[in-house]
């Protein structure tokens, strides 16, 4: 097939959401696919450096406007998940629009056979891609997540309303920019996810669950001997925004670090990263948590396979990358039951903390994390179980790009037997069109 792949953002180092479209780019090139791709130019360099040169010709990118950069900076005044739901959502619909256009002109000179947006992830969120001459294929979707109960309190006021708001909008916008309610093929996560569909799409809705890691990239550790007398290492990965619950983790760390014995290390940045180094400091805890700021893959790697132990206190996780790369590389995992954590973890291999309360959580933290630091064969049985599960569950990029291959051929072939994919080559535009180098920026 010729696949035409849409994202914003495509780069093998940063969120995980990011990721999603790299994996998809290279595992699909890798079964003989012809693989084009439409994103922005932030992540250039990036794809030059980790692309052969063959497939970066095959990359298109799009700019930011003045409208766009105004509308970032008036969101920086209002709270993150306004920010997020509103303002950064427009900037998308902007972003979204100008790639539509470049992408039809893209389906008629490559004879593009099916276009696929495997991002953004959140079922909501609008798609421009509809009317393009080339049948499209949406998802994996996951999100619409909320806070357990016992933490709805964390949104306040505002952004409760904004949540309201911003939901309710986008039925009216998926009727402006129908690229849902006409895409050949929606993919959702799960039936918490297929709900938060928009009203009156046409397509058909295939389960696939949106989260994978590359075990060939992640690879188990050899379990030699652990040095007895190490303090046990627990890492947890993400960035530092309130519903992370790093707080919290922090707070159910302390008696531990405070016993002796014990290491937490947190990678990742945000904007709550200078309010968590000021909690360390404040705790006294600047011996036994460290905190790492981002790190490049094989420096994350490194960590890994030198920690015993994963842990992940968010409230409202859809996914679970970071927590799935710690399992590839064989670590047991503490975490809460609910989201991500839950759905991508099993018993044997996971500690899991039902959030009813703060209280509850906290202490439920603490005496899991204490549980594995008491028993050494505990946390070698859990961390083989975690790679296994991984394996056994179809939960590597392997299994999940066939499964998502599959759903683009069907779309394809559906297509040309009702004659809406060939319909394009009667408008085709001649090579002419576009620029020589369809790898520069429109």
């Amino acid at each position: 097939m010729r696949i035409l792949l849409v994202a914003e953002n495509i780069s093998l180092h940063l969120s995980g959401e990011t990721l999603l479209p790299y994996c998809y780019i290279e595992k699909f090139a890798g079964r003989g696919e012809e693989v084009y791709a439409l994103c922005h130019e932030r992540v250039r360099d990036s794809l030059r450096e980790d692309l052969g040169a063959e497939q970066f010709e095959r990359i298109s990118f799009v700019s930011d406007t003045l409208l766009q950069k105004t509308i970032f900076r008036i969101g920086r005044l209002f709270p993150y998940r306004v920010e997020d739901l509103i303002f950064n959502q427009l900037i998308q619909l902007v972003t979204q629009w100008r790639m539509r256009r470049m992408a039809k002109r893209m389906v008629a000179q490559f004879d593009i056979d099916v276009v696929f947006q495997p991002a953004p992830i959140a079922p909501r969120t609008i798609s421009m891609m509809f009317g393009l001459g080339a049948p499209v294929v949406i998802g994996p979707m996951s999100g619409g997540m909320n806070l357990p109960p016992a933490f709805r309190g964390m949104d306040g006021v505002v952004v409760r309303g904004a949540i309201a708001t911003a939901r309710v909008g986008a039925q009216v916008l998926h009727w402006i920019f129908p690229g849902k309610l006409c895409a050949a093929a929606l993919i959702v996560a799960n039936d918490q996810t297929r709900a938060l569909l928009p009203w009156a799409y046409r397509g058909r809705v295939h389960q696939v669950m949106e989260s994978a890691v590359d075990l060939d990239r992640w690879k188990a550790r050899a379990d030699g001997p652990r040095d007895p007398d190490a303090p046990v290492s627990f890492v947890f990965c993400g960035r530092f925004v309130d519903w992370k619950g790093i707080r919290l983790l922090v707070r159910a760390f302390t008696p531990l670090a405070r016993a002796g014995g014990a290491v937490l290390h947190l990678v990742g940045d945000g904007e709550l990263y200078t309010e968590i180094a000021q909690q360390i400091t404040r705790e006294g805890l600047g011996r036994h948590v460290r905190l790492h700021g981002r790190l490049d893959r094989d420096r994350y790697q490194a960590l890994l396979r030198d920690t015993d132990v994963y842990v992940t206190s968010s409230l409202r996780e859809c996914g679970g990358m970071a927590m799935m790369e710690a399992m590839a590389v064989g670590l047991p995992v503490v975490g809460l039951k609910w989201g991500g954590a839950a759905q991508y973890g099993s018993p044997d291999c996971a500690l899991l903390v039902n959030p009813v309360s703060e209280n509850m959580l906290i202490s439920g933290l603490t005496s899991a994390m204490r549980r594995l630091i008491l028993s050494p064969p505990l946390r070698r049985t859990m961390g083989a179980a975690a790679r296994q599960h991984l394996e056994q569950a179809g939960h590597g990029w392997d299994d999940k790009a066939d499964q998502v291959l599959a759903i683009l051929d069907e779309a394809a072939q559906g297509a040309n037997r009702s004659g809406r994919a060939s319909a394009h080559r009667f408008w085709k535009r001649p090579p002419s069109a576009l620029p020589a180098s369809h790898g520069q920026v429109r």
